[in-house]
């Protein structure tokens, strides 16, 4: 993995609090400095949310698919799954994606919450 320092970063109102960097290449993202090592499509879907955190982000957006183009029953189920995988990773760092309905999916810091519960 190339240096940390020479890596490039993801800066959004919503991720305020948190250093986010990332790695093409190996498909990693450093979360607040842990390490985080994705499948291809993974690190895809994550780094299309992160870059747009506090931000709707379509199916088809997600997915790099043309706007007008239906989502199969089949596409849906599989991004489902993959974004199931991915939430619990992002949760010890007060990070989550919800799903918005037929829509698409949404990443937002639930730090504001967590601070209310304690």
């Amino acid at each position: 993995m190339p240096d940390v320092a020479s890596l490039p970063f993801v800066t959004r109102p919503q991720l305020q609090g948190h250093q986010v960097l990332y790695d093409d290449a190996q498909h990693v993202v450093i979360l607040d400095g842990a390490v985080m090592v994705f499948t291809p499509v993974e690190y895809s879907l994550l780094l299309r949310l992160l870059k747009r955190a506090g931000e709707p982000v379509s199916f088809t957006h997600l997915l790099n698919m043309p706007r007008q183009q239906r989502l199969s029953a089949s596409m849906r189920r599989s991004l489902k799954q993959r974004m199931s995988q991915l939430r619990p990773r992002l949760w010890p760092f007060g990070l989550d994606i919800l799903c918005l309905h037929d829509y698409g999916y949404l990443l937002l810091s639930r730090a504001d919450e967590q601070a209310e519960e304690r």
